[in-house]
């Protein structure tokens, strides 16, 4: 297990895709429609037990759990669409590997009875992936621009907590290799002609050296060169690698990232969002108001079929607060009553919403944070519906979805319509 290719998961099978799916979170386990109740939850308790029990400290990545209640649209995503079919999997996870232009995912079929270990086998994978990126994504970081890199390592290296894991990390090389986090020892060693472990002086002498090794392997290659850098990178504890990648600028973080700034696709996108009055409420989609939403690109017009009324509302608080404000930062909805109820009736001429809204926030925090599940899966219905949408119109969804309370819209408001009665509601 330890000493598999990093692109050979331990359990399940790794699906890779040219982009992502925007229906689905990094690090969310998502457990697909028609699993029977009871293994659902059963799931739900394994799951939350092992992130728990592992601690924030340990992981890298931040976990979540959701049940889907429909099938997000994969148009545009064939190869794990199939895969899905074709595995017959009950879990899919989006990875988290910001090194790669790729996206990938991992699918898992298992059974109640191995439920505790398949699900821990998959956190470590997800861990394991996750942990190879951020390195390749330093490894490149540091070829390219060796006199940033070496300044911030050298910072990263004073810290306590890095000579603590770094004695962990020489005792354990005595018995497994790597986990697959980084290169193999073994190989190391052998492009050092070292025998036995490394050594706190040997180590050393090989951070003294890393500008000139980062020199020699960009200019020919040199193996000797790779193998210490690639020693001296893999080294580096998690929140040492949190705090050269927080160091990296702007450019170097795009490049090496691959990821899109949502501002910049909103400035790049030819959508709008269109919220048009109808006049009726569609008896066959339950959140299909007298207004809804609509998605227009080029000559094509899709309606946003969202699954809860109450995301549907949310979404209009959203889309008028982008449209009316120049500047829009986290909105604290929970002062948003009034205004969720009045747009309410309007769409859906119900009278009871005053309670309806009290039950969606009133589990929040001292901070704003929601703590009841109702008002997280309408974050989950806008996320699913409107990214379904842009799936068909071939549209990346970024700008235009909310992953959490404290997301907001990065759609420019010359792209959204509104009629003005509804916009009057939110003053």
């Amino acid at each position: 297990m330890d000493n598999s290719p990093i692109d050979v998961p331990t359990i399940g099978k790794l699906v890779k895709e040219k982009s992502a799916v925007g229906q689905l979170a990094d690090c969310c386990l998502y457990v697909l429609p028609s699993n029977a109740p009871a293994f659902v939850e059963e799931s739900r308790s394994v799951f939350d037990h092992l992130v728990k029990s592992m601690g924030e400290k340990q992981l890298l990545n931040h976990y979540d759990f959701e049940v889907l209640d429909r099938m997000p649209v994969l148009d545009n995503h064939p190869t794990l669409n199939n895969a899905i079919k074709d595995e017959e999997c009950q879990f899919v996870m989006p990875l988290n590997t910001p090194s790669n232009a790729d996206k990938q995912y991992l699918l898992l079929k298992t059974e109640e009875n191995k439920l505790y270990n398949d699900l821990a086998l998959l956190l470590y994978t997800s861990e394991r992936i996750s942990k190879h990126s951020i390195y390749e994504l330093l490894r490149q970081y540091a070829l390219d621009t060796p006199e940033d890199f070496c300044g911030n390592a050298k910072e990263a290296i004073k810290s306590e907590k890095f000579w603590k894991n770094y004695f962990v990390s020489l005792a354990s090389d005595m018995f497994h290799p790597t986990f697959g986090m980084r290169a193999s020892l073994p190989k190391i060693r052998e492009a050092l002609k070292i025998d036995g472990i490394i050594t706190h002086q040997q180590k050393s002498k090989m951070m003294d050296r890393m500008m000139e090794n980062i020199y020699k392997y960009r200019k020919n290659k040199d193996q000797k060169a790779e193998a210490e850098l690639n020693y001296v990178l893999s080294s580096l504890d998690i929140e040492s690698l949190k705090m050269l990648l927080t160091k990296m600028s702007k450019k170097q973080l795009e490049t090496f990232c691959k990821t899109a700034n949502p501002k910049v696709l909103a400035e790049e996108s030819t959508m709008t969002l269109e919220v048009k009055y109808v006049g009726k409420i569609d008896p066959t989609f339950k959140a299909d108001g007298k207004y809804r939403l609509f998605l227009h690109k080029d000559y094509d017009l899709i309606q946003v079929h969202f699954g809860l009324r109450d995301a549907f509302v949310l979404y209009l608080i959203y889309i008028i607060d982008k449209h009316e404000r120049d500047t829009v930062d986290t909105l604290n909805i929970k002062s948003y009553r009034s205004q969720f109820v009045d747009l309410f009736k309007a769409v859906y001429g119900d009278d009871s919403t005053e309670e309806r809204f009290d039950k969606l926030v009133e589990h929040y925090d001292a901070h704003g944070n929601p703590q009841q599940a109702q008002i997280k899966h309408c974050y989950s219905d806008i996320r699913m519906s409107v990214s379904d949408g842009c799936e068909k119109l071939r549209e990346l969804p970024s700008p235009f979805i909310l992953s959490d309370a404290q997301d907001h819209l990065y759609v420019l408001k010359n792209k959204i319509s509104v009629p003005q009665n509804l916009i009057d509601m939110m003053k």
